[in-house]
């Protein structure tokens, strides 16, 4: 990999997934010594000895172990095999990592106990795995658990012999008469990596501009090998399924086969799992699915994509908290096509086409401007120049433009908040309304109920301002119920559709006309396109730290990206106190530009993505510890930045020698939790800056 400078500390990885690919390589296996009865001698040339890493939260029990292989066993056990292992006393699930005939344990090694049948890894996974936990400061096993979803015995028991040949030609007709009746236009070649600004596409309008993203794939596996498409959530992937189908495309089942396979939570686990062993028995040469789907083992990966990048739902709650859009990068290195893309980019995405280590792909100006629909931002002179109605929550002019939009096609109004008030102020003197016993906002839970604090829930029926003792409350930020309740009455005999995660989100296609009030993520793509879009109290919370920006900027592109174009006559109206870079990106719809913006400011400033972030917790004397041994300078130095914080300590790093640092408080963690004592690393998790 060539090295890129422009001002970062870059070496192989830059801002690029595994830093320093020489360096990858795992450390040598170390043996447990008093973990074991004594049985059968492992020296005997008889023996087959599998290496397991066994299923612990203790880092220093992240190495591999040896245990023979029983006879009975012999023809199960393989290299990615699941088993069953008594360790420190206790039946454990293992993954068996390697097999041979000796071990370098002086003692005798116990017998595994079970085995799955057939494996549920590849070695080449395992090595992928190894790779991830090494780059986020993990386990193996914690890797290899996001990656696979639990085993059904049943399942195990098919037939899984090889759906391909060795130059990946067999059963690629099904590709092939796909890639003539796509739509879309294939948007990188084979072994190209790219950054996809993408523009709605005219039909079907959606959150996901499936007929390129479909028409990408299907160029790649049309002769052979296999293309994952990875997606934010499931109404994501059923978006991209129905394309896959549209083309000719079946979804894999265990009863009748199919060359799609949809990996997907809300599926049972038997469908989850079949789907799973599917893609990696190349049964299924296109995997379609959510966050894990961008671990999958699958034979020949030719493209790898990642839609809505930016997307929070893609970074991984569990440890190691990988994230989907650095594993799909991490696989792209040996050779594959990557496709990373959304309606709005984040700063970690341009900044790998900023130092030429992918493309980026946006439309013309002309083409943009065609494609999306025309968005007004409310201002707030506006407002004070419409007079009283303009500071309404739905100000009047606005309203005006919804109405009449309701005749040419339904329409629909976001809010950013579920529940009924979350916050209230005086209508007197506009003071916020505060609980007399633990100064916290005042809510109001539901339709004549009091209002209550929102921390301790003390009621406050009686309520008078401290500031001029009014006793009459204005509801200042409304959520999707109260709201509902108002715009039924304003809408009159117009159908309103609720959609939210406490209504029920309703799915793509189902409203036909009239009016749709939903909270960002639960907003329904309609045929055609929204009419008319009015996004209420727009804004960046207090408290997004960090990248605010651009994520307010991707929630009203993305819900923005549901109307139809200009030239249709769709259009949306944003009212809310924004920044001037946010109002700007909107409506001039630039939302790379506004990344690649606040990238460069980062780097100035020396923030991620720029230098990588560890934060460090446990024992102020354990982390003070692992920094120093790790090679941290007390305090920091002019390339590395330590920020003590109330989660622990904050370490910022130059890319070049953020891998070693992260070996480095690896080794103190295993050495810790040794001794009994608690060390925890977060690798790229969220920079809490000091206010």
């Amino acid at each position: 990999m060539t090295r890129h400078g422009d001002g970062m500390d870059a070496e192989p990885d830059t801002l690029f997934p595994r830093e320093q690919a020489a360096a990858a390589r795992p450390e040598p296996r170390r043996r447990a010594r008093a973990e074991r009865p004594q049985r059968e001698d492992a020296a005997s040339p008889a023996v087959v000895i599998a290496s397991v890493v066994v299923d612990s939260p203790l880092p220093h029990l992240d190495r591999a172990f040896d245990y023979a292989v029983p006879p009975k066993l012999q023809d199960a056990v393989a290299v990615g095999s699941r088993v069953r292992a008594v360790f420190a006393g206790r039946l454990v699930g293992a993954v068996v990592v390697a097999l041979g005939s000796g071990s370098d344990f002086e003692g005798a090694v116990s017998e595994l106990r079970s085995s799955s049948a057939i494996p549920s890894y590849t070695p080449s996974a395992i090595e992928l795995a190894r790779a991830v936990a090494r780059r986020y400061g993990g386990s193996l096993w914690d890797v290899l658990r996001l990656m696979a979803p639990p085993r059904v015995a049943a399942i195990e028991k098919r037939d899984w012999g090889r759906a391909v040949e060795p130059d990946g030609t067999a059963q690629a007709d099904p590709y092939r008469r796909a890639l003539g009746a796509v739509e879309g236009e294939a948007l990188i070649a084979t072994r190209e990596r790219a950054v996809w600004e993408a523009v709605p596409e005219t039909e079907p309008r959606g959150s996901v501009p499936v007929a390129t993203l479909v028409a990408t794939a299907v160029a790649r596996v049309a002769d052979g090998g296999s293309a994952i498409l990875v997606v934010p959530d499931a109404r994501a992937a059923s978006a991209v399924l129905r394309e896959c189908e549209r083309v000719g495309l079946r979804r894999w089942t265990t009863r009748s086969g199919g060359e799609v396979a949809v990996l997907d939570h809300d599926d049972g686990p038997t469908v989850r799992f079949g789907s799973y062993l599917a893609a990696m028995h190349g049964r299924a040469r296109i995997v379609i699915g959510t966050r894990p789907t961008a671990l999958q083992p699958v034979p020949d990966l030719r493209l790898i994509a990642v839609w809505d990048e930016a997307n929070g739902a893609l970074e991984d709650p569990h440890a190691p908290y990988p994230h989907a859009r650095t594993v799909a990068a991490m696989r792209a290195e040996d050779g594959t096509a990557l496709l990373i893309g959304g309606y709005a980019l984040s700063s970690d995405a341009v900044a790998l086409a900023e130092h030429g280590w992918a493309r980026l792909i946006a439309s013309s100006r002309d083409h943009v401007r065609e494609s999306v629909p025309a968005v007004d931002v409310v201002t707030s002179e506006r407002r004070d120049a419409e007079g009283g109605s303009g500071w309404h929550w739905m100000p009047g002019s606005v309203w005006r433009q919804l109405r009449s939009a309701v005749d040419r096609g339904p329409v629909g109004i976001v809010v950013p908040r579920t529940g009924y008030v979350r916050a209230a102020a005086c209508a007197r003197c506009d003071a916020w309304a505060v609980c007399r016993e633990c100064d916290s906002l005042l809510a109001v839970a539901g339709s004549g109920d009091d209002p209550a604090c929102i921390d301790e829930g003390h009621a406050q029926p009686d309520w008078h301002c401290r500031e001029c003792q009014g006793s009459r409350l204005k509801h200042v930020r409304q959520g999707a119920e109260r709201i509902g309740e108002q715009l039924q009455r304003m809408l009159g005999e117009v159908r309103l559709t609720v959609s939210t995660a406490q209504a029920g989100v309703v799915p793509d296609g189902q409203v036909t006309d009239g009016a749709v009030l939903a909270t960002p993520a639960a907003l329904p793509a309609v045929a055609g396109g929204y009419s008319h879009l009015v996004i209420l109290d727009a804004g960046v919370p207090a408290g997004m730290g960090l990248g605010g920006e651009l994520r307010a900027i991707r929630w009203w592109l993305c819900a923005a990206a549901l109307v139809r174009s200009r030239r249709d006559g769709g259009a949306v109206s944003v009212v809310g106190e924004l920044p001037p870079a946010v109002a700007r990106a909107l409506s001039t719809w630039t939302p790379a530009q506004a990344a690649l913006d606040e990238y460069r400011e980062r780097a100035t400033l020396g923030l991620p993505p720029h230098r990588r972030h560890l934060l460090v917790s446990g024992d102020p004397e354990t982390v003070a510890a692992a920094l120093q041994s790790a090679g941290v300078p007390q305090g920091g130095d002019d390339s590395i930045s330590v920020v003590p914080g109330p989660r622990g300590s904050g370490v910022l790093v130059p890319r070049s020698r953020a891998q070693g640092i992260v070996d480095g408080i690896r080794a103190a963690q295993r050495a810790a939790s040794r001794d009994g004592r608690e060390l925890r690393l977060r690798v790229d998790g969220p920079l809490e800056l000091p206010r």
